[in-house]
Order: C-alpha cells, then structure tokens, then sequence
C-alpha cells in the first residue's frame, strides 16, 4: 500500500481531547489487538464516520478502517466480526464497525459509493501510524 494512499486523516494526537476516556481506552485496546493480530501486515488504523468528524449522536457506533497489505474477505470479515464483539463486550460503548481493506479495495470503493473515500480522507482520525 502507498504511502499516498494511507495520508489522510488527522492524527489522534490533534483530536485527543474530543474524546473521553473510555473511548480512547478503546482505540488503545483496539490498536492492541489489531496490531497482535495482523502484524507486519496492518498499514493503518484509522476511526471514521460520525465519530471521526464530531457528529455521532449518543447511539451512533465506530467505525473503523484496518487497511491491510492485501485483503480477503472471506478470511478478514470473521476475525473483524469477533473482534468488534470482543471490543463492544469490553468497553460497551455501543456498536463496533471494523472494516478490513487494501489499497485497491480502499481505492474502489468509490465505484459502489460515490464520493466515500473523499469523505474518509477527510474526516478520518488516524490511529496508527
């Protein structure tokens, strides 16, 4: 994956304070296990949608982008399943969205949702790297 391709959002670092405790417990946590689970192959991490741009309402879940080398579905989707369980047991802050993506998967998202990378790149918050 590029590195143009992963150069979007803003850093957690810059955004940290928009967010309460628990919730960076769990992106913390999240990174974690994301990390442990994928290793070499996770490019980046990144919180997007409502969360991200600051207009979730109290019910409105997190969604997260695990950009990976490569990616089969077939094979990512289970593990991002149990691990948005694992993590919504846990930390019980409401409903997990892990979607597993490559750069071509990431690239071609525009051809089934118009406009969806632009408005990823740019509200993403990125947690790693």
């Amino acid at each position: 994956m590029s590195q143009d391709t992963l150069n979007f959002g803003r850093p957690l670092d810059e955004v940290r304070a928009s967010f309460s405790s628990p919730e960076l417990d769990l992106f913390s946590d999240l990174l974690g296990e994301v990390r442990s689970l994928y290793g070499e192959r996770l490019r980046s991490l990144k919180l997007v949608g409502s969360r991200a741009r600051g207009t979730a309402m109290e019910r409105s879940d997190y969604d997260f982008l695990v950009l990976l080398d490569t990616c089969d579905y077939s094979v990512e989707l289970p593990k991002m399943q149990s691990l948005s369980y694992q993590m919504n047991l846990k930390h019980g802050l409401g409903c997990i969205s892990l979607s597993p993506l490559s750069q071509e998967q990431f690239i071609g998202l525009d051809a089934k949702y118009q406009g969806i990378t632009e408005n990823f790149r740019r509200d993403a918050v990125t947690l790693w790297p």
